[in-house]
């Protein structure tokens, strides 16, 4: 089975690691996201090879589950992680990271 992953930002802002994964069926799989920017959301989607891009979670804090996917968020220290247990062949997808910005702040006023 074979990961990729991909990351959704402007250049620099996210780090997505490993970029390359391959797995043995039944293996537990992490993904993990590092951005630098101040975010609002964070999401992690899946495309399959030729197919769309489907939504997997949205995360602004904590942790989420759905089956045998579990995402976590740590917004201080700005990183997620995308865990995958007992893999199965069907995973074989690339996985996204993709985060939007915080409101920008108004500039202050100057004197």
């Amino acid at each position: 089975m074979s990961l990729r992953t991909g990351v959704s930002a402007a250049k620099n802002e996210v780090e997505q690691s490993p970029q390359d994964l391959t797995a043995q069926e039944g293996e537990f799989i992490t993904i993990n996201c590092s951005y630098s920017v101040g975010i609002s959301v964070l999401h992690w989607l899946q495309q399959y090879p030729g197919g769309g891009i489907v939504s997997l979670f949205m995360l602004s804090s904590g942790k989420k589950k759905h089956g045998r996917l579990i995402a976590t968020i740590n917004i201080q220290e700005k990183h997620s992680s995308l865990h995958i247990t007992a893999s199965h062949p069907r995973d074989s997808a690339i996985y996204i990271c993709a985060v939007r910005h915080s409101a920008p702040q108004a500039p202050g006023a100057r004197t």
